[in-house]
Order: C-alpha cells, then sequence, then structure tokens
C-alpha cells in the first residue's frame, strides 16, 4: 500500500505454514485434541479448555461426521525495539486453540506469523487527520486479510497427515488477543473510552458500562450479523462504529464480535 508517496510492505509466512510448523512439534502435537469435549461434574457443566466451550461445540456440529476443528488464536501488540521509543514493530503470533493451556503458554507454542505494517505520519497535525485514521484502518484490515485469507480456501476442509493416520481438518479463527486499540482496529470500533458505545464486544452506553445490574436482556452483543446491518443502513457512527465493511464478516463461525 502506498500512502503520501510512501510504500508499506507486509512482511509474512504463509499462515499454513506456521501451523505446519506447530503440529511438527511431537510434544505440542501429543497435547492436541481435535474434537469437542464435553465435562460436567455433579450436573453442572465445566469450562476448562477452549475444546469444552460453546464455540467449539456450536462448530463441531456444524460439520461433517468425521471433521476435526483446528482452532486458530491469533495475537498482535505493537511495541518498540529500543529504549527510546523511537523503533517499533507490529508483530503478529499465531497459536493453536487445540492445544492444552499449560502447553500453550509456553513459548515454543507461538509462532511468529509476520510483522504488520505501521503508517508512518509527518506530524501531529497529519496523525490526527481523518484521512490519515481511515487509512490506518484501512492498512490494518488489508493486511490482515492477506494473512489469514487462505483460511478461506478450505472450506471444506483439509488432510492432516499426522503418525497415526489423516485428520481431517476444519480451520476457523477462534480468537484475535489484543489491547484496547488492538481490538478497535479489529472490530472497526472507537478507539476512545469517551464515544456513545465505547466497548467493541456490546452495545452498552458508556455511562450503564459500570452497572452490575444490568439483565442479559439489556446488553446487545456486537455480532458480524447486527454490525453489517449498521454499516448498510448508514447508522454505523451512531453505535461508535466505523462505516466500512470487516474483513472478517466473510469468516464462518468467527468469534462473534466482529
Amino acid at each position: 500500500m502506498t500512502y503520501k508517496q510512501e510504500t508499506y510492505y507486509l512482511h509474512y509466512r504463509p499462515i499454513f505454514d506456521v501451523i505446519k510448523e506447530l503440529l511438527s512439534n511431537k510434544d505440542i502435537f501429543a497435547h492436541c485434541t481435535f474434537k469437542f469435549t464435553l465435562l460436567n461434574h455433579n450436573r453442572e457443566r465445566i469450562y476448562n479448555e477452549q475444546y469444552n466451550g460453546q464455540w467449539w461445540e456450536r462448530v463441531q456440529k456444524s460439520l461433517p461426521n468425521g471433521a476435526n476443528v483446528l482452532s486458530v488464536i491469533l495475537y498482535s501488540d505493537a511495541t518498540t525495539r529500543d529504549h527510546l521509543g523511537k523503533t517499533s514493530e507490529h508483530p503478529i503470533y499465531l497459536t493453536l486453540g487445540n492445544i492444552v493451556s499449560w502447553r500453550r503458554n509456553r513459548p515454543d507454542a507461538k509462532i511468529l506469523l509476520g510483522y504488520l505494517p505501521i503508517l508512518k505520519a509527518k506530524d501531529i497535525s497529519q496523525k490526527r487527520s481523518k484521512s490519515f485514521r481511515l487509512a490506518k484502518r484501512v492498512l490494518y484490515q488489508y493486511a490482515l486479510n492477506i494473512l489469514t485469507r487462505s483460511l478461506l480456501d478450505y472450506n471444506g476442509g483439509f488432510d492432516l497427515q499426522t503418525d497415526n493416520g489423516i485428520k481431517w481438518c476444519f480451520p476457523f479463527i477462534s480468537v484475535m488477543l489484543g489491547d484496547l486499540p488492538e481490538n478497535a482496529a479489529v472490530t472497526l470500533t472507537f478507539n476512545s473510552v469517551n464515544c456513545q458505545n465505547p466497548c467493541h464486544k456490546c452495545l452498552v452506553k458508556r455511562e450503564k458500562l459500570n452497572n452490575v445490574e444490568l439483565t442479559n436482556d439489556q446488553i446487545i452483543l456486537r455480532t458480524p450479523e447486527n454490525m453489517r446491518c449498521l454499516v448498510e443502513q448508514n447508522s454505523a457512527q451512531q453505535y461508535s462504529l466505523h462505516d466500512m465493511k470487516n474483513i472478517f464478516w466473510n469468516y464462518p463461525y468467527v468469534s462473534r464480535d466482529f
């Protein structure tokens, strides 16, 4: 992408190369689960790992018999490379929800997927301009689209060769981890705690976010479906949402707050 006569590049590895590298680690693969596993104790449901949760259960039910879920977790956070804070990078990492959490939290269970390009402003005035902020959003979404779009090529699943045979797997993005600015960039919500609807997960008004007595009926979640409707109805800004399409709307069973 070129902005103000400067070209920005995305440095990355193909996402399936990263997944292959993770699963080729025999110790990691030995601690992977590919099927939904229901846990109960004293007639109460237990949520321990991602594959015990409702998201995995919902995805598993949508797949053909014999199919497996490959849960892709992405994490990104801009960081500085020197003590003065003059040089920065924006790495994005990948891990899998199939890996049991204690093993997933070890350093070798997270693989660098790429470096997102960082748009540069020549001065404060340009940095605060609408055109610059729009360009940042477009660049971020475009980069994530390049990183992840090959997942959409496998809507019929793919064969994962293992020592014990072949697993028929369907890849899904289950989680995008990040801080408030990252979450706002991914969901295209306003990056401000002072806006009308500052939460990137729900449409609760700012002044009611600290109300612990809100009922479930009063909490409307942001979903791909209702966010798309707001954009199509030209009502996005009323709900602290940027008026543009989100690339994650194209992904089935993606985390519900995109």
